[in-house]
């Protein structure tokens, strides 16, 4: 089978090429996104700390699609120093992003919980670990079982939290569609080299975090109001 997204599809603005233009632009929509949803969750009303850990995961995810569409856009072969600055940097960002979104579980549905010190030890295990296995093995598997091993406990926790506050399922249905997104990228399934699995998950990932993003700004005015 033919892998769509090694098919060269570069385009030409002036005399700048940009490979893997959808891909690219999906990225930088990614991008955008992110830094909306940190700016409507970034006002002084919303001083809880489980919201400010999720602003920042929002934040940190921004830069991250930045730097992995950079990445996509500038280097036609993937390797050297130039392209591994872009590709790991975005790696390294993904793991800071999911320990922040650990952190902000860790202070809402799990504040009351008796392993609270437990699962805050294995959060700071887990972002050191593969925080340097980012460096050491230079694979994106890295970030996948990083993204796997964070959010699924964190999925899991918010459909159990819904049962006493209504707002985690969407967090948890946001986080379920973004393991559709990896679905998609495993078998690498696409439309068209102009449409590939790398473009299908990236809209994939915007649904699934807009679906989180509603459950956390709920959450963060319910938090205001009470």
């Amino acid at each position: 089978m033919i892998d769509a997204a090694k098919i060269d599809t570069t385009i030409y603005i002036g005399d700048i090429a940009v490979h893997q233009p959808v891909t690219v632009f999906t990225d930088y929509i990614l991008t955008v996104l992110c830094l909306y949803f940190y700016w409507q969750l970034n006002m002084p009303v919303f001083s809880n700390d489980s919201i400010i850990n999720w602003k920042r995961f929002f934040l940190l995810s921004s830069f991250s699609f930045f730097l992995g569409g950079n990445s996509h856009a500038f280097f036609a072969v993937h390797e050297g120093a130039g392209y591994k600055s872009f590709w790991l940097s975005m790696q390294a960002l993904n793991v800071f992003s999911v320990y922040r979104a650990q952190q902000a579980t860790m202070l809402s549905a799990l504040k009351n919980s008796e392993k609270k010190y437990y699962w805050n030890l294995s959060y700071h295990t887990q972002l050191i670990l593969f925080f340097a296995a980012v460096f050491i093995f230079q694979n994106f598997s890295v970030v996948i079982f990083d993204t796997i091993i964070g959010l699924v406990p964190i999925m899991v926790i918010h459909f159990y939290d819904s049962k006493k506050d209504k707002d985690s399922i969407w967090i948890a249905y946001g986080i379920l569609i973004l393991f559709l997104s990896a679905f998609v990228h495993a078998a690498k399934f696409s439309f068209h080299a102009y449409f590939n699995y790398l473009d299908i998950a990236h809209v994939l990932i915007m649904a699934s975090l807009s679906v989180m993003f509603i459950g956390i700004k709920r959450k963060a005015v319910s938090s205001h109001l009470f």
